[in-house]
C-alpha cells in the first residue's frame, strides 16, 4: 500500500511544514516583542522627561532660597544637558 519512499517523502513534507510554522511563530513573537519594547521605551523617555523637569524645578527653588555651593553648577549642568538633548 505505502512504499518506503512515500513514507519518507510524507515525513519530509510534515517536517518541513512543522519547521515553517515554528519559524513563522518565532518571527511573529519577535515582532510583538519589538513593538512592546518600543512602547516601553516611549514610557521610559516620558518618565525621564518628567524627572528632569522636576529636578530642574527643585534646583530653581533651592537657588531662590539662596542655596549656593554645588546647586548653581548642578542647575547649569542640567540645563546644558537638556539643551543638548533637544538638538538631537
Amino acid at each position: 500500500m505505502w512504499s518506503a519512499t512515500d513514507i519518507v517523502s510524507l515525513a519530509a513534507v510534515i517536517g518541513a511544514a512543522v519547521a515553517l510554522i515554528n519559524y513563522t511563530n518565532k518571527a511573529f513573537l519577535w515582532l510583538h516583542k519589538t513593538s512592546q519594547q518600543a512602547e516601553d521605551l516611549k514610557a521610559v523617555k516620558e518618565e525621564q522627561r518628567v524627572l528632569c523637569v522636576a529636578v530642574s524645578a527643585c534646583l530653581d527653588g533651592l537657588l531662590q532660597l539662596g542655596a549656593n555651593h554645588n546647586v548653581p553648577k548642578a542647575k547649569q549642568a542640567l540645563d546644558d544637558y537638556i539643551r543638548s538633548q533637544a538638538h538631537k
